[in-house]
């Protein structure tokens, strides 16, 4: 295999809602797609000292994003197995961007017509997130991006994050939010909220955490329902929530 260095050749801001109103919706494939890849090109990215992975397969480009060439290459593989499940994502050298009040920073896609967004404390955990969010798309259909204004939540004992959704087969539209110590647990726990919310089809939302002496208390709220988890940390707390609803 052919392995390049390129300049960065073109700039694209994403957006955070469908890139064409003509967006097709995710239809999924009986038999993984195969694919024939070839030449594989490193662009230096715009932001965060981040390096964007490029790989040409069936005539197109597979991207993977990571600090280092290692870690865009592993997300690229993972970008190619979302490939073959009928799933098509790209990104560019401005693909990642830092968040409001410089908290996080976020790893834009577009797959299938539709703008994803996974944040994380660095490019790779943040494309790492955006990985699993594509992921849950080729498998249900659902796709999930944090909103660049309006995402983070100022907490005084973590972090949280708020990500839009909505799925492709049935139309239908949903937020979550993730609740954690740091900004990567925050975001973890947010992909697991993900997988929850497609599978109930409600929204979940973790409300700001509270402390009791040394007790933090976190708060989920599924569709009206209160949840409530407790632990010696913010991600404790969320992660015993979490369990009461089996996500």
């Amino acid at each position: 295999m052919k392995v390049c260095l390129a300049p960065v050749i073109a700039l694209l801001v994403a957006g955070l809602m469908p890139a064409a109103a003509g967006a097709s919706p995710q239809i999924a494939n009986a038999q993984p797609l195969a694919l024939s890849c070839g030449t594989t090109e490193f662009v230096g990215m715009t932001s965060n000292s981040s390096t964007l992975a490029k790989r040409q397969c069936n005539g197109s480009y597979v991207y993977g994003i990571g600090v280092s060439v290692n870690e865009a290459v592993e997300n690229l593989n993972g970008f190619m197995a979302v490939l073959q499940a009928g799933v098509s994502c790209s990104a560019d050298a401005s693909s990642i961007v830092s968040g409001a009040y410089g908290k996080g920073v976020f790893a834009q896609f577009v797959c299938n017509g539709w703008s994803i967004a996974g944040v994380g404390n660095s490019p790779t955990t943040a494309a790492r997130n955006s990985l699993a969010i594509a992921t849950e798309m080729a498998a249900t259909g659902t796709h999930c991006a944090a909103p660049l204004q309006g995402s983070y939540y100022p907490e005084s004992w973590g972090f949280r994050f708020r990500y839009d959704c909505g799925n492709t087969q049935t139309l239908k539209s949903w937020s979550i939010s993730g609740l954690g110590a740091s900004i990567d647990d925050a975001n973890v726990i947010a992909m697991r909220l993900m997988r929850y919310s497609t599978a109930a089809g409600q929204s979940c939302n973790f409300e700001k955490a509270e402390i009791n002496g040394v007790i933090l208390h976190a708060t989920l709220v599924c569709n009206g329902s209160y949840i409530h988890g407790y632990g010696s940390s913010v991600t404790a707390a969320a992660n015993d929530a979490l369990a009461q609803i089996g996500a």
